[in-house]
């Protein structure tokens, strides 16, 4: 069986690479599927240029193709010509159709987010929150959590030890996350743990050359070392990074907003992998992911913050102990290992409803 894949980015992008790219290597590696892949698609419908005419064709050409069994679309972020030809294929040449939900897509798509979820033989719901709001509309809502290679992240376990500074981390997209307003979040905690006498430097990976993001750092009491690009279609990058810095923090500060809410934690999953103890805040996912005090810590505000952040930089043998539960939390519901049977199971239309 072949499955047909659409996705919104290609395998830098991080939720398309972990929610399709790496998702289809392991369907293929262990049940033999074969795949195509079409991505970053951002045609008007009302383009009349000769390639928006070829795309169609070659799509409608796929879509023919008997071996094609499944169509499994990842986000809803696609024009309506594409969203029209891929439901009339699931009613008239009678494909399965997977809907795959991260974010909350009904923010900013609702009509199509919508249509998608009814008419899906299956949704496939990244988080707690997004399953909430899927259940609602269809009985057939399936929690299948953003996942990684957990044995590849082990690879990459960070040591925890005594150190004379230590290095509080984030990985991401530097200039989103900054426009949010989650960096300033976190810097009056950072500020505050410099009064108390801590050494730390904390690591921003992701930080894309981003000039505001640096200038709002810049003349802080405690060092800032931003790692502006990865080669973020390689598996192993971030996992890399986090052993290459030695994280001995991991941080995902997060506004409490509606979108936010729906999001899959994906940050911290990827500290927890390395054995990374993370500190969040208590909004979507995290608060599923996270049991606080035991794989990491849970912060609503500053003060929050600076006791979580004290706490594991004070006591090594407390950050070993987190890392170690954060890791296997990871590996028996956040892991490939767990997710690839679930997404087969869903594939044949043989899976029994699932819910978180």
């Amino acid at each position: 069986m072949n499955i047909l894949f659409f996705t919104k980015g290609d395998r830098t992008v991080g939720s398309s690479r972990q929610r399709v790219w790496l998702l289809a290597e392991k369907l293929k590696e262990q049940y033999g599927f074969d795949y195509r892949v079409i991505h970053s698609v951002a045609h008007s419908p009302f383009s009349l240029r000769p390639s928006h005419f070829k795309f169609l064709f070659n799509l409608c050409f796929k879509f023919q193709v008997s071996s094609f069994k499944v169509l499994f679309v990842h986000k809803s972020i696609f024009p309506w010509d594409v969203v029209f030809l891929i439901l009339l294929s699931r009613f008239l040449l009678r494909k399965r159709l997977i809907y795959d939900l991260d974010d909350a897509e009904w923010e900013h798509s609702f009509l199509k987010t919508w249509l998608f979820t009814k008419m899906a033989h299956a949704v496939i719901c990244g988080s707690h929150p997004i399953f909430e709001w899927v259940k609602q509309r269809t009985p057939r809502g399936i929690y299948v959590p953003t996942a990684v290679d957990a044995d590849l992240y082990k690879m990459y376990s960070v040591e925890h030890k005594e150190r004379a500074v230590f290095t509080i981390g984030w990985v991401g997209v530097g200039r989103g996350h900054f426009l949010d307003g989650h960096f300033a979040m976190i810097k009056p905690a950072l500020d505050e743990l410099v009064k108390k006498g801590y050494q730390f430097r904390f690591v921003i990976i992701g930080a894309q050359k981003y000039q505001p993001l640096k200038d709002y750092f810049h003349g802080s009491s405690f060092e800032t070392v931003f790692v502006d690009d990865l080669d973020w279609s390689r598996p192993e990058s971030v996992p890399e990074a986090i052993h290459k810095y030695q994280f001995d923090i991991g941080i995902m500060p997060t506004s409490d907003t509606s979108f936010n809410r729906a999001k899959c934690a994906f940050k911290a999953i990827e500290y927890m992998a390395c054995g990374v103890p993370p500190v969040a805040s208590p909004v979507g996912e995290a608060t599923y992911l996270i049991e606080d005090g035991i794989s990491g810590f849970l912060a609503g505000d500053t003060n929050e913050w600076v006791f979580a952040l004290e706490r594991l930089l004070q006591d090594v043998a407390l950050r070993h102990s987190i890392g170690m539960e954060a890791q296997r939390t990871v590996k028996i519901g956040y892991s490939y290992d767990y997710t690839i049977p679930l997404v087969y199971g869903i594939l044949q239309g043989t899976h029994a409803t699932l819910k978180p």
